[in-house]
């Protein structure tokens, strides 16, 4: 039997659900939510779906078995406990939520519920990362630091297309908790999690309320240090990268460029390989859409399989963690434990 899928919010991340939906032949998108008539039955016409308008009338159906949320950051946590109460499993787009109170509630609606909670991270299923995984658990030694920097650029249009961006409320910060997220997550996602950030945040060239640039200073139980640089102000946007250097040797994931450089002293190796590019650096859509079929397969197979997806509400919880961290030390002007 198919699994049926509901998408709520077709916005501009909405067309790469679609697109995963429609490479799994046992799943089939039955519903299409938006408060936007027009948008959302031109949606259903591309993709398929019926159309509603209320994503309540949406988790009432008895046809519904997933649901994809691409709504702003202020709803996931209320749509995804709605959607758990609704006995249907969840894959809720990046970041999982505004504050890890809110990625809490949500793990708990699901654990009580007995549905699967998942989220979208599909930086980690590019096949480089794989390869950086077995340099990092089976070369590079023990690590020593880890960077990652997001060089990015957004327009003041792009604040002004949707009246939640750029706004503490709503949005729950700027260019860490929306852009920067995806590199935070893949770095802990590969290295682990830091105990401790400094750091410092600035608007520095956008009409915003939120960030629009931070630094982060990361210490490690285990001595190593990083670093997190992130910004939209960077015209045109240069490509996200990650450098991670250990006791034996460094790599460079020039994720933003598809290429993963490592070099290595003992015994010495200079390697490169490549992938396709697929990176938001200059504009939120400038992705295609393999790391979202990748995560929609993982997804139904956990579902068939009865197992944890690879990204679940714990691990979607890492990254809001960190930030949330990022945000107390920049207000204080100290040093922070980061929260299990």
């Amino acid at each position: 039997m198919s699994l049926r899928f509901a998408i709520i919010g077709v916005g501009n991340i909405a067309p790469l659900h679609a697109t995963a939906i429609q490479s799994i032949p046992a799943a089939d998108l039955v519903a299409v939510c938006t408060r936007d008539e027009t948008r959302g039955r031109a949606f259903a016409d591309k993709f398929g779906g019926n159309y509603f308008s209320d994503y309540r009338a949406v988790l009432a159906r008895d046809d519904v078995d997933v649901v994809a949320l691409c709504t702003p950051h202020d709803l996931h946590a209320p749509m995804t406990i709605d959607a758990a109460r609704a006995h249907k499993h969840i894959l809720v787009e990046k970041p999982m939520a505004r504050n890890v109170a809110e990625c809490d509630a949500m793990i708990d609606a699901a654990k009580r519920a007995g549905v699967t909670l998942g989220v979208v991270f599909q930086m980690r299923f590019d096949p480089l990362v794989a390869n950086l995984q077995s340099l990092i658990s089976n070369r590079l030694g023990q690590l020593l630091w880890v960077s990652t920097t997001a060089l990015w650029y957004r327009t003041d249009e792009y604040y002004r297309s949707g009246a939640w961006r750029g706004t503490w409320d709503r949005e729950g910060g700027g260019v860490l908790i929306n852009q920067g997220v995806h590199v935070i997550d893949l770095m802990l996602y590969l290295t682990g999690m830091p105990t401790r950030v400094t750091a410092q945040t600035r608007t520095l060239n956008h009409q915003i309320e939120v960030e629009d640039a931070a630094l982060a200073i990361l210490e490690y139980a285990d001595n190593q240090l990083g670093l997190i640089q992130a910004t939209v102000a960077a015209y045109p946007g240069y490509p996200e990268r990650l450098e991670i250097v250990g006791a034996r040797g460094s790599a460079i994931y020039h994720r933003g460029e598809a290429r993963l450089e490592w070099h290595l002293a003992d015994p010495r190796d200079d390697g490169e390989t490549r992938g396709a590019v697929s990176s938001g650096a200059s504009a939120p859509m400038n992705i295609n859409a393999a790391g979202h079929i990748a995560q929609y397969h993982d997804f139904v197979a956990a579902l068939r399989e009865r197992r944890a997806p690879l990204i679940d509400g714990r691990e979607g919880r890492k990254s809001i963690a960190v930030i949330e961290a990022i945000y107390r030390s920049a207000a204080c002007g100290q040093r922070v434990e980061i929260g299990d």
